[in-house]
């Protein structure tokens, strides 16, 4: 598959980390001794935009929520953060400044609509992954693309309620290659039944694998959670 082809030059070129133990990591509790490049796996985020846009518009120019936005998004890509077994890194120190160029911004925003996001997430995940920011986002984009988004989560243009489980099986059933434990659904904070976000993870030779670590604070309760369905503006 040229994905497949394109994230092993990746590997072969050193643009993507190279696999070390992590044992002497997991026992960081200070975030400036994490080290770039030192970390288990990926988690590839995906967030629901309507959820999102409930509470964070900034109004009429707003990129993702706002009547700026190319198109009404539903899942977007929210980050791609590097992950301990136990725990994760986040600002990582770097030789040079975290610098995200216009051109690496602009390339990201019809999966990643948000400048501010870019940035933040490069900032605070990408230092970690031992990338500079432009193939920060390379990776990002070729793991993005390995995941195929169902049909009903599009673009809905009516809310409807389903159960996490079942969002689980859809996206199972569109990858046949993610299997049980391979990807963790994240509820908006205080609304245990409200979609925020889904978190699909990758070895870092780019397969799918188990997630592991704690159970977030987040996911969400087991009965049917409402799905808002997308912004649409007239």
């Amino acid at each position: 598959m040229a994905l497949k082809k394109l994230f092993s030059a990746l590997v072969l070129a050193g643009l993507v980390a190279a696999t070390v133990s992590t044992a002497e990591a997991q026992r960081h509790t200070n975030r400036s001794e994490h080290v770039a490049g030192r970390f288990d796996y990926y988690q590839l985020v995906l967030s629901w935009s309507p959820t999102h846009c409930q509470d964070n518009s900034r109004g009429r120019n707003d990129t993702q929520c706002g009547v700026r936005r190319t198109r009404p998004f539903a899942f977007v890509l929210h980050g791609l953060w590097p992950q301990y077994e136990i725990g994760y890194p986040e600002a990582c120190r770097t030789k040079n400044k975290p610098f995200v160029p216009n051109k690496a911004i602009n390339a990201m925003m019809d999966i990643m609509p948000s400048r501010g996001l870019i940035i933040h997430q490069y900032r605070k995940h990408g230092t970690c992954s031992g990338y500079d920011a432009v193939n920060y986002f390379k990776a990002s984009r070729i793991l993005y693309n390995k995941v195929k988004i169902p049909k009903r989560y599009n673009s809905p243009t009516r809310a409807f309620l389903l159960r996490p489980a079942d969002l689980v099986r859809d996206f199972q059933e569109a990858n046949p290659d993610i299997g049980g434990g391979m990807i963790q659904v994240i509820c908006k904070r205080g609304n245990k039944n409200q979609l925020r976000e889904i978190r699909v993870c990758f070895d870092k030779k780019g397969k799918f694998r188990r997630c592991s670590g704690r159970s977030t604070r987040h996911q969400c309760a087991r009965k049917n959670m409402y799905i808002p369905p997308v912004r649409i503006y007239r």
